[in-house]
């Protein structure tokens, strides 16, 4: 239950990147560089290639999705990115 949580939109999503997941041992510096880090490149990525398309339906879900990354970074020791 502790991987459940409120989205910025008000519903319930799958919280991979909260507090309970950075209780699990093995989350140190070494996986954060290798897995939040590159994941959150890859938004990044895709959002541009999205932005680039003008499909406002993913763009909306590609700016949820950075928005999402973005509001756990700090907890994982990581910067966002300017927009």
């Amino acid at each position: 239950m502790g991987l459940i949580s409120v989205d910025g939109d008000g519903k319930r999503i799958l919280d991979y990147l909260g507090p309970v997941v950075l209780e699990i041992p093995g989350t140190d510096q070494k996986a954060r560089e290798l897995m939040v880090k590159p994941a959150y490149e890859f938004v990044l990525s895709e959002q541009e290639r999205i932005n680039e398309q003008g499909d406002p339906k993913l763009i909306a879900r590609y700016q949820a999705f950075r928005d999402y990354f973005e509001s756990r970074l700090p907890s994982w020791g990581l910067e966002a990115r300017p927009s």
